[in-house]
């Protein structure tokens, strides 16, 4: 058996842009289910964000606004919130079929500093403590002024979804350690029902009806191609709904499209590898492109937030699963390898912080693959949750205890069979066995030296903590082919602090604003250790950039 290669022309590619009829639907119902389309299914449908922006079109239709906004996420909802707000007609263009379609209206809940929620509870957390904490961690690299501004608004945001919006907000308890009973929101009405967890329409659909009280107007199916620049300025934005193509004139434009997670090629450009899709695929990086055409300068921050729940891989049904220990494996601070069969990472670094280091950590693996052995297999077979199998050590897997004690994994040996019969896992009597079936040699010696240091508890390496040294040494042997795997993409267009465009000498371009994961100013890669923080960027940047158009407008 030979390990499988990754070929992204056979996946979704950033020249076979998903068709706006029906990748709505697609989207939507992928994120909603908690996963996201597998790539292959929506291969057939297409053209790219190149290829549909490289030449403007004699419009069928033209409209004006005072601002215009490209993409109805988080980013883009609370822009035409706080534009609507200040008086200023604004018109929404977006891709997909409702405001249901975005990340921003399904992710689970902000990174927030000071809600009511959390002065209630006698949670002391303060902008102080999580702005020193959130640049320290990005060394300084965004945009300090811009960041500041963020988390300033990003408790009275959660408060006004409830108290302006009526949708019910809660309290997530802290997974990562940031020091706090909670420093993110949820969703939930009913806080110990995750089920009641308000999404889509239920989430942002008051948004939109409040906009469209204050005369906004949506333009649903409907993408931007093109910024429409006069005298260096930005005046409109130019789309496309079906066969007609409407100008939209505007005094200003706020850029929210939502990254490139939907586009394979630009992550192989970016990252040097292939990155499964979790999110929204409806975003393929056209709002970035956009901004560059228009003369705006690109981030330094590149960079994923990965899937904290389970390994990721493309010929998998489902693509990752969180209670599917072929899937889970790989995030149980179990021994990982490249495809050459080295070790490359300190796992248990992975397994605490999944999302934030996890994302970054498996760009750097590549195609890379979990290797434990019967054992272990058999030891979640037995009904034991990982935390536990792996020595309840609740310092060094705090996300261990706080997400997965109590919780076994069901049917593991055949959950297990089923990824080998499907070819993405890979089950051998010997290391040399094992090391043929993926293609690895170098797996051999890492093996024997992995398995000296499991005998001594002490990881001479990289130096993971004792409790993730689970030998590799009862045969059967088992390796969990992974990809990377992404809920959003971290980098796209430099902005100042109020979220302008800047050109090649730093100045802004004017009426051009961008916001949400088009940003590269407010996330730094790796992704930030406070869950939630890029749902926050989408929700308060967008905020700052309606805020701040509206300004521009008046000024």
């Amino acid at each position: 058996m030979k390990k499988s290669s990754i070929d992204t022309t056979s996946v979704l590619s950033r020249r076979k842009f998903l068709a706006l009829g029906s990748i709505a639907a697609i989207g939507s119902a992928a994120v909603l289910s908690g996963c996201g389309a597998k790539p292959e299914d929506t291969a057939s449908s297409a053209t790219t964000a190149t290829e549909t922006t490289n030449a403007m079109k004699t419009a069928t239709e033209t409209k004006d606004c005072d601002i215009a906004i490209v993409g109805a996420g988080g980013a883009g909802m609370w822009a035409a919130v706080e534009a609507a707000r200040a008086g200023k007609h604004v018109i929404v263009i977006e891709k997909g079929g409702s405001v249901a379609v975005a990340n921003g209206s399904l992710a689970g809940g902000p990174f927030i500093v000071g809600s009511k929620l959390q002065q209630a509870a006698g949670i002391d957390f303060t902008v102080e403590e999580a702005f020193k904490h959130i640049m320290e961690y990005a060394h300084w690299a965004t945009n300090a002024a811009a960041i500041k501004k963020a988390v300033e608004l990003s408790g009275d945001t959660i408060d006004r979804f409830t108290d302006e919006f009526g949708v019910a907000t809660g309290l997530r308890p802290d997974n990562y350690g940031a020091g706090h009973a909670s420093v993110r929101a949820n969703f939930q009405s009913d806080p110990k029902d995750s089920k009641t967890q308000a999404k889509g329409e239920d989430r942002m659909g008051p948004l939109q009806k409040w906009v469209e009280g204050k005369s906004g107007e949506f333009l649903f199916n409907t993408a931007g191609l093109h910024l429409i620049m006069e005298d260096g300025s930005c005046t409109g934005v130019q789309c496309e709904q079906g066969e007609t193509v409407i100008d939209v004139k505007a005094k200003a434009v706020i850029v929210a499209t939502g990254g490139f997670l939907g586009s394979p090629d630009m992550m192989v450009e970016k990252f040097g590898t292939f990155v499964n899709p979790l999110g929204n695929i409806l975003s393929v990086g056209e709002g970035i492109e956009m901004v560059q055409a228009a003369g705006g300068q690109l981030s330094t921050q590149w960079g994923i937030a990965g899937n904290e729940f389970s390994g990721s891989n493309k010929d998998a049904e489902g693509v990752w699963g969180r209670t599917n220990a072929a899937f889970s494996i790989g995030i149980y601070g179990t021994l990982l390898v490249n495809n050459q069969g080295r070790r490359f990472s300190n796992e248990g670094r992975f397994a605490n912080l999944p999302l934030a280091l996890g994302g970054a950590i498996s760009l750097i693996g590549g195609q890379y693959y979990a290797v434990v052995d019967q054992a272990f297999v058999d030891g979640l077979n037995s009904g034991v949750d990982a935390w536990t199998l792996c020595g309840s050590d609740a310092e060094n897997w705090r996300t261990g205890s706080m997400t997965l004690k109590g919780k076994a994994l069901e049917d593991v040996q055949v959950n297990i069979d089923a990824a080998i019969a499907a070819g993405w896992a890979f089950k051998a009597n010997t290391p040399e066995e094992l090391a043929e079936a993926i293609g690895a040699p170098g797996l051999v010696d890492t093996l024997a030296q992995y398995n000296e240091y499991c005998a001594a508890g002490k990881d001479d390496q990289f130096y993971k903590p004792a409790c993730f040294l689970q030998p590799v040494t009862t045969g059967p042997l088992y390796a969990f082919q992974y990809e990377p795997s992404a809920w959003v993409t971290i980098g796209g267009i430099r902005t100042n602090d109020r979220l302008q465009a800047i050109d090649a000498e730093g100045l802004a371009i004017n009426g051009l604003y961008v916001a949400g994961a088009d940003n590269g100013t407010l996330m730094s890669a790796p992704y930030c250790d406070y869950e939630g923080y890029s749902l926050m960027c989408a929700y308060t940047g967008g905020r700052m950039a309606g805020m701040n158009a509206a300004e521009e407008i008046d000024a």
